[in-house]
C-alpha cells in the first residue's frame, strides 16, 4: 500500500504543499523570476539613481568635504568667496553674507568678566591703584592707552564703528551732543580714517575725525564725568605719541567740583577734608635704614624675589615705584605671566637713562628659572621698548584667524544682540566659525596662556594675553594643548575646535580683546599694532642694545648701602 501511490497522486501531493506560496504556474514556468515584473525593477533602479544625482547636485557638504588640507603657506578664504582678495574687500562686508539658514546662534557665548581674568589682571588692577596713590612720583604711566586707527568701508556708520570697538553708546551720545559738530561726525566717506584712544579701562579718551580735505576734528575727554570738548585743526597735525597720550589721560582724570547748597555745606566740607590731622601725620611704618628708596637708588636697581614675596612687593622694596612697577607690567604683557613665571631666586635688572635713578627706564632684564632671559629696551627715536630681536623684524605679525583652513561665518560680532525668544539684550563679544571637531587651532601671534580651563557654558576655553593690550579667546574647544603661564609662538598649535559646552554645532567662538573689551575681530585694525623699526633707526638701536647690555652688568651702578 505504501508504495502504491502513482505519478499523479505525488504531482497533487507536491501541488498541495506549494499553493499556498507560489502559483501552479509559477511552478512549472522556466522563466520565473520573482513577483515584480522587470517594468517594476527598472522603474526601481532610475528612481535610485534620480536621487543619488540630486543629492550629490545640492549637498554643498559633500563637495566642502572634499576640498584638500591647505598648507601653512595658504591664504585664508571665506566660505563663499574663493578669491577673495582681503586687500581690496574688507574683511566685515567679505563675511556679512551668512545664509540664515546655516547660522548657529550661540546664545550662551557670555562668559562672567572673573573667568575671563587671570592672576596677571588681578596684579595689574592692585599695582594701578598703588601707582595712583603714589603722588610722590612724577612718572605718570601712559602705556595702558592704546591709540587705534580704522579706515571707513562699505556700510559703516559712526554708531557701527563704535560698536565694532565696543565704545559705548553714551560715549557716542556726548560726543554727538554739539549740534554744529553732529553734521560733520555723522557724514562718513570711504576711505575716512578715524582713530581713537583707548585707556587701559576700555574708556575712550580721545577721537578724531576728518571733516575736510585739510581739517580736522579732534575730541577730548574733559573730566570724570564723561564730558568731551573739541577742537579744530589742520588734517594729520596731531601727533599721537606718549606725550599726546599722558596729557590726554590727565585731562580726563580730571574731577567734576560740585558747589556746596549753602554756607553750612561748606563749613562741613572744610571741616571733613583732613580728619584726624595728627594720625595722618605719623608714618604707617618705620622705614628701614638699609632698604633702598627712589630718592636713594642707583641708575642700575637689581631685584631678586624671596621666597613667599611677590613681584610688586620685591620690586618695590628695591626702589621700584609702583608707576615704575605699572609699566614695567606693561612692557613685558604677552611675554611674562608675572603671577606664574616669576619664583624665589628669579631676579629682575631695571637701568634707567640719567644717575640716580632719574629719567626714563632704558633697559629691563629679566632672569626666570622657568623662563630663562627676557629683555625689552628703549628705542629713544620713538621712545617705545623692543625685544633684541626688534632689530631685525620689521612686523610683529598678529594673523586675522587663529586657524589655517576654509572657514565659515556662522553668527557675527554683535554686542547689542537681542535674543530671538526672551528680547533680552545679550552681547555675542566674538565670531562664530563653523569648523570641523578637530581643527588645529594656533595662537594668532605671541602670548602668555592666562587660562586653560572648563565652565558649562562655554566647554573648553583659553584666554592668551598678547602684547600691546591685547587678548584673545577661544571657546567650545575638544582638547586643551597648552596650561596657564605657559609662552606660546605665533603659529603654535593650542587647542583643537569642538563642540564643548552649551553649543549647538561643532564651531569655534573667538574673541579678540584690547584692554579688556571686546572688539569685532573682523574690524579691528591689527595693522595699527604693528611694531617696526625705521631702517634709518636700526643702526642707533642696535648700539643702543649693546650699550645697555653692558651697562646692566655694571655693579659699580646699583646705589651702595
Amino acid at each position: 500500500m505504501k508504495n502504491s501511490m502513482t505519478v499523479n497522486d505525488l504531482q497533487q501531493h507536491k501541488t498541495m504543499i506549494f499553493e499556498d506560496y507560489i502559483s501552479r504556474e509559477s511552478i512549472n514556468s522556466f522563466s520565473w523570476s520573482g513577483p515584480l515584473t522587470k517594468k517594476h525593477n527598472k522603474a526601481i533602479l532610475g528612481t535610485f539613481v534620480a536621487a543619488v544625482i540630486l543629492s550629490l547636485a545640492t549637498n554643498k557638504n559633500f563637495y566642502e568635504d572634499s576640498v584638500p588640507v591647505e598648507s601653512e603657506e595658504d591664504v585664508l578664504i571665506a566660505y563663499n568667496s574663493e578669491n577673495l582678495d582681503v586687500e581690496d574687500i574688507p574683511l566685515a562686508q567679505a563675511f556679512a553674507s551668512v545664509n540664515p539658514k546655516e547660522q548657529l546662534e550661540n546664545y550662551d557665548d557670555e562668559i562672567a568678566e572673573i573667568d575671563l581674568a587671570g592672576e596677571d589682571d588681578k596684579l595689574n588692577s592692585e599695582v594701578s591703584a598703588l601707582a595712583a596713590r603714589d603722588s610722590k612720583d612724577s612718572s605718570v604711566d601712559s602705556l595702558g592707552a592704546k591709540w587705534i586707527t580704522e579706515n571707513v568701508q562699505k556700510g559703516d556708520s559712526i554708531s557701527s564703528i563704535f560698536q565694532d570697538l565696543s565704545i559705548p553708546a553714551s560715549t557716542l551720545a556726548s560726543i554727538l551732543e554739539n549740534k554744529e559738530m553732529k553734521r560733520h561726525i555723522n557724514r562718513l566717506k570711504i576711505g575716512d580714517k578715524l582713530s581713537f584712544l583707548i585707556d587701559s579701562n576700555g574708556d575712550l579718551l580721545v577721537f578724531i575725525k576728518p571733516i575736510s580735505d585739510k581739517e580736522q576734528v579732534r575730541f577730548n575727554k574733559v573730566n570724570t564725568a564723561g564730558s568731551f570738548n573739541y577742537v579744530k585743526e589742520t588734517l594729520d597735525s596731531f601727533v599721537m605719541d606718549d606725550t599726546a597720550t599722558e596729557k590726554a589721560r590727565k585731562l580726563a582724570m580730571t574731577e567734576v567740583v560740585k558747589p556746596a547748597a549753602n554756607a553750612e555745606d561748606k563749613t562741613l566740607t572744610a571741616s571733613n577734608a583732613n580728619p584726624q590731622p595728627a594720625e595722618q601725620a605719623k608714618p604707617v611704618a618705620k622705614q628701614e635704614p638699609s632698604r633702598i628708596t627712589p630718592q636713594t637708588r642707583g641708575r642700575l636697581v637689581v631685584v631678586t624675589v624671596a621666597k613667599g614675596e611677590t613681584f610688586s612687593t620685591a620690586a618695590n622694596k628695591a626702589g621700584i615705584t609702583y608707576s615704575e612697577i605699572n609699566r614695567i607690567l606693561q612692557i613685558f604683557k604677552g611675554r611674562i605671566s608675572f603671577a606664574r613665571n616669576i619664583h624665589a631666586g628669579d631676579t629682575m635688572r631695571v637701568l634707567f637713562t640719567e644717575a640716580k635713578g632719574k629719567g626714563k627706564i632704558c633697559a629691563v632684564e629679566f632672569n626666570l628659572s622657568k623662563g630663562g632671559k627676557v629683555t625689552s629696551y628703549l628705542n629713544t627715536a620713538d621712545g617705545k621698548y623692543y625685544d633684541e630681536k626688534g632689530l631685525n623684524a620689521q612686523k610683529a605679525t598678529f594673523a586675522r584667524f587663529p586657524f589655517k583652513s576654509r572657514v565659515r561665518v556662522t553668527s557675527q560680532f554683535n554686542p547689542g544682540r537681542r535674543h530671538p525668544v526672551t528680547g533680552v539684550v545679550r552681547p555675542h563679544n566674538g565670531v562664530d566659525f563653523g569648523l570641523p571637531v578637530g581643527t588645529p587651532i594656533v595662537a594668532p601671534s605671541m602670548g602668555v596662556v592666562e587660562k586653560a580651563t572648563f565652565t558649562r557654558s562655554t566647554g573648553y576655553y583659553i584666554v592668551v594675553r598678547h602684547s600691546n593690550g591685547l587678548s584673545t579667546v577661544y571657546m567650545h574647544l575638544s582638547k586643551l594643548l597648552v596650561s596657564p603661564g605657559q609662552r606660546v609662538n605665533a603659529g603654535s598649535v593650542i587647542a583643537r575646535s569642538g563642540n564643548t559646552g552649551l553649543s549647538t554645532g561643532p564651531h569655534l567662538h573667538y574673541e579678540v580683546r584690547l584692554n579688556g573689551r571686546a572688539v569685532n575681530p573682523l574690524r579691528v585694525n591689527l595693522d595699527s599694532r604693528s611694531v617696526e623699526i625705521n631702517s634709518k633707526e636700526r643702526k642707533a638701536f642696535a648700539n643702543n642694545v649693546e650699550r645697555y647690555k653692558r651697562e646692566l652688568h655694571q655693579n659699580s651702578l646699583m646705589a651702595k648701602r
